[in-house]
């Protein structure tokens, strides 16, 4: 007896991902990366608060991003290097920065 599908599901989209891994591994990963950032740029333009902390220095500078979403009961935790970090912070206005965002050690 073979099992039934869940409708709307795809047997083939997890392979073509792979695909595009092994083709381009390089491009596969920084469209990675703009989607986390697109997702966590959202998060904050829609009022999450963020805790940014420095938890590895040598040999490569490495940040947590804590967002908090009280209103929905919502936390995620993210790990960002010092670029890409950069990256999210300059695409974040100055009024999110300063209300938002909370740095520490």
């Amino acid at each position: 007896m073979a099992m039934e599908r869940i409708p709307g599901s795809f047997r083939h989209t997890n392979q073509t991902r792979e695909f595009e891994l092994y083709v381009d591994p390089i491009s596969h990963s920084e469209r990675r990366v703009r989607r986390i950032l697109a997702s966590i740029q959202q998060d904050i333009d829609e009022g999450c608060t963020a805790l940014v902390r420095q938890i590895l220095y040598q040999p490569r500078e490495l940040y947590r991003l804590e967002l908090e979403r009280p209103d929905l009961s919502y936390q995620r935790t993210t790990i960002l290097d010092r670029d890409t970090l950069t990256t999210l912070l300059e695409q974040t206005s100055e009024e999110a920065l300063r209300e938002q965002f909370k740095f520490r050690e």
